[in-house]
């Protein structure tokens, strides 16, 4: 499957601005060009494997979330338990137990409310 460099360039962006860095730091950090990520981000450009790794390290992804369509539903998905998991790793033992508990107790909840036969056994109540 060929790469959309529109779309890699859409992510490249999205990702640039929700870490609140602008194109000219960006292209300085990186040693790049204004006008290479102006043309990255419009998806007029293709660039080498290593510079598109320096990006990707750049702003702290992979190469797999930049060629990504963050509209399809496994995406999603995987950014939100990246997402959660950032919020755990913050969290102590004895905050991980309780948040363990509360989430068991609500997927338990959900699982009765809508009649989820896939939620796994040790999160049904019990």
């Amino acid at each position: 499957m060929p790469l959309n460099y529109k779309l890699i360039g859409n992510n490249i962006k999205r990702l640039r601005k929700e870490q609140h860095v602008t194109q000219q730091k960006m292209a300085d950090d990186l040693f790049l060009s204004l006008s290479l990520i102006s043309k990255l981000e419009r998806g007029v450009k293709a660039v080498s494997l290593d510079t598109f790794c320096s990006i990707a390290d750049y702003l702290h992804t992979s190469i797999a979330e930049l060629t990504a369509d963050p509209n399809e539903p496994k995406v999603q998905h995987n950014h939100m338990i990246h997402e959660i998991n950032g919020i755990l790793e913050s969290l102590d033992n004895k905050q991980l137990r309780i948040i363990n508990r509360v989430m068991q107790a609500y997927a338990a909840e959900i699982a009765e409310e809508y009649d989820f036969a896939d939620i796994p056994k040790n999160i049904k109540k019990k």
